[in-house]
């Protein structure tokens, strides 16, 4: 297929102009102006006005399957996420049974088969998330996992955190308590560093405090990176409310946090924006905020509620693309993704950056039909992906 006169941003590439892009085979073939098709190319879909980009990749999300299908299946969730621009997700281990195991992980990569969205697990670094013994790296990772993380749980024995540093396996921490937790796990990052290849990364950081100390830790040469979630530049804990729909894990903070998040954002401090997608039922949500459980879904919002921190004038559209795709490809190693250019595999997002829209959690393609974000206008908006060269099922929609 050739994709024509849409607006590339693609800032590994220093791309940021009008071209068209040639697919072959599910490769990119040629990025340049005016390609001309020929009978073999029918599919030839005209762009103009639209944004095309690395395709998203969300390195934290919870597709809940198994054990908890009522919430989400991996069937929904990837339509969720397809739906919201994504090309490839990252699921938690915080599954029944646990991720901690080669079987979960195969049956995960095996239920996500054909289903559009590419599926890269996250297994458990100890044995069913509890911190005392660890899980078998080297069996999960080749049975598929990529990074290693008891999400859900923060690291308390930290000499069991030490040996997982010292693997060189990408460690994403879920520190529930930033203020002490991260600086702890950062002290215990500077001392093994010297010893050993490490690589940590700091799930959901919502606070001042976290987002000072990994500044801080970055400019003295450290291997850690870090993400936070859109919410966490959204709302603060003023927009909480009587049920559930407001309550997740970081909670919300203050004005003041959620400044320091978005100068984060802006300094490159924070690397990654993640949506931290955590589905519950209906049920679940709306009862009193003291019994509902943790997590909101993020999936279809992410970009919407992304794009205001560039119509705001707080992220150009580079760095966001940035957040969301380029740099969690990088800290993943992901090397099929993060980039378009000449031989790389076909994994692009298309955004209708003039389409305005109201958010509707009826509409969502997610089991969970409530989110905080209901009512909020967004402007700009995925109407297609691209997974390894095969468009999403909505992809013909667009050729209208």
């Amino acid at each position: 297929m050739i994709l024509k006169n849409a607006k590339i941003i693609s800032p590994a590439d220093n791309l940021d102009e009008i071209l068209d892009i040639k697919i072959e085979d599910g490769v990119i073939v040629d990025v340049s102006r005016n390609i001309v098709g020929r009978d073999c190319y029918p599919d030839s879909i005209d762009f103009e006005g639209k944004i095309i980009v690395p395709g998203f990749v969300d390195m934290h999300c919870h597709l809940r399957e198994p054990g908890f299908e009522y919430k989400e299946t991996i069937e929904t969730g990837l339509k969720a996420a397809q739906n919201g621009g994504y090309v490839a997700v990252c699921p938690m281990a915080n599954t029944n049974p646990v991720a901690d195991n080669v079987e979960t992980i195969k049956y995960e990569l095996d239920k996500a088969k054909n289903l559009g969205v590419k599926v890269f697990p996250i297994a458990a670094a100890s044995k069913g998330l509890n911190g005392e013994e660890l899980t078998d790296f080297e069996a999960l990772k080749e049975a598929g996992a990529v990074a290693f993380s008891d999400d859900g749980k923060p690291f308390k024995d930290m000499e069991l955190f030490r040996k997982m540093l010292q693997t060189g396996e990408l460690i994403i921490s879920h520190a529930e308590d930033e203020a002490d937790e991260v600086e702890e796990e950062l002290e215990i990052l500077k001392n093994v560093s010297g010893q050993s290849v490490c690589n940590l990364h700091f799930a959901h950081i919502s606070t001042k405090h976290a987002v000072e100390s990994i500044r801080k830790a970055k400019e003295e040469g450290l291997q850690v990176t870090c993400e936070t979630a859109p919410h966490y530049f959204t709302f603060t804990k003023e927009d909480e409310t009587a049920d559930g729909r407001f309550k997740m894990n970081p909670p919300l903070r203050t004005k003041d946090d959620l400044e320091a998040v978005i100068e984060g954002l802006k300094d490159g401090t924070i690397d990654c924006i993640a949506t931290d997608h955590a589905p519950h039922s209906l049920e679940e949500k709306t009862k009193p905020f003291s019994e509902a459980p943790f997590g909101i879904v993020g999936f279809e919002t992410a970009l919407g509620v992304s794009l205001k921190l560039v119509q705001d004038g707080y992220l150009t559209i580079n760095q966001l693309i940035e957040k969301l795709s380029v740099n969690p490809t990088k800290i993943l190693g992901l090397s099929s993704f993060g980039s378009i250019k000449i031989g790389q595999k076909a994994n692009l997002t298309i955004i209708d950056p003039d389409v305005e829209y109201i958010v509707k959690a009826e509409e969502f393609k997610s089991k969970c039909k409530i989110s905080p974000f209901e009512g909020m206008i967004f402007k700009g908006k995925a109407i297609a992906v691209i997974v390894n060269g095969y468009p999403s099922p909505k992809f013909s929609n667009t050729r209208e």
